[in-house]
C-alpha cells in the first residue's frame, strides 16, 4: 500500500464514518498511539473536505492501561493522552493502525471510559490482520489482510517514519543469543518476497568395491626324525 491507497483507503472510511453516524456533530475521533493519531489527524481532514464540519481529534496513550505492562519493563516509556471535548453523550470513534489481537483496543476502551460515558464506541482501523484474541471486531476497515502467526504488518507515516507504507513482513528470530558483554539482539523484520522453490542437491554414489581377502601362506611343517 503505498501513497495513493493510503489516501484513498482514509477517505473511503471518512465518508463510511459519516454515512454511520449522521450526526457529524456528535463525533469525537481518538487516535491510539502513535500512528493511530496522524491517522485520526487524516480521517478529520477528510470529514471536512467534503462536509465542512471540523470534527474534534483526542489522542490515547494505552501504556498504563496494558495487560503486559509488568512483562515490558520497570520503567515503561508512557506517552501524552489528550482529549479536549467531553466524551459523555458523543460517538467516539477509535482510530488505529493494525487490528491484530484486540488487546491494545481493549486497553483503549478501559482507558476511554475514565473520561466519561460515550453515546456509542466505535472503532476504525487501517489495516484488520486477524489473529483476534479478545471478542473485538473493528466497524471500519481500510483493508482486510490475512496472515501467519511469523508474520507482521508494518505501517509507516510521514507525520512518524518519513515515509508512506505499508508491507507485509517476516519476522526474523535471532537462532543465538548475544555473547557475555554485548546487548541482546533485537529480531530482524525481513520483507515478505516470492519464496523460491528449493530444488533438493543430489550427490553421486560412491560406487564399492568389494576387497577380496588373500589367503595367507600355509606354514609347512617338518617332522622330527
Amino acid at each position: 500500500m503505498d501513497t495513493v491507497q493510503l489516501r484513498r483507503t482514509v477517505t473511503r472510511i471518512a465518508h463510511e464514518i459519516v454515512e454511520r453516524n449522521k450526526e457529524i456533530s456528535e463525533i469525537i475521533l481518538v487516535g491510539i498511539r502513535k500512528r493511530g493519531v496522524p491517522l485520526a489527524e487524516r480521517i478529520a481532514r477528510a470529514i471536512e473536505k467534503f462536509e465542512g464540519i471540523r470534527v474534534p481529534v483526542g489522542s490515547l496513550d494505552i501504556t498504563l492501561y496494558r495487560d503486559d505492562i509488568q512483562m515490558i519493563g520497570p520503567n515503561p516509556v508512557i506517552g501524552h493522552t489528550e482529549i479536549a471535548d467531553d466524551v459523555s453523550d458523543r460517538i467516539v470513534v477509535l482510530v488505529d493502525d493494525v487490528l491484530f489481537t484486540g488487546r491494545t483496543v481493549r486497553a483503549a476502551l478501559d482507558e476511554l471510559v475514565d473520561f466519561g460515558r460515550p453515546k456509542a464506541i466505535q472503532l476504525a482501523v487501517l489495516i484488520d490482520r486477524g489473529h483476534r484474541e479478545y471478542p473485538i471486531r473493528a466497524d471500519f476497515v481500510g483493508k482486510n489482510v490475512p496472515t501467519a502467526n511469523r508474520e507482521t504488518i508494518e505501517v509507516l507515516l510521514a507525520e512518524t517514519d518519513g515515509e508512506e507504507l505499508v508491507v507485509l513482513c517476516d519476522v526474523v528470530e535471532e537462532p543465538e543469543p548475544a555473547p557475555a558483554g554485548e546487548g541482546p539482539k533485537r529480531a530482524a523484520k525481513a520483507p515478505k518476497k516470492p519464496r523460491a522453490k528449493k530444488t533438493a542437491k543430489t550427490k553421486p554414489k560412491k560406487k564399492s568395491v568389494a576387497k577380496s581377502k588373500i589367503p595367507s601362506p600355509k606354514r609347512s611343517r617338518k617332522k622330527r626324525g
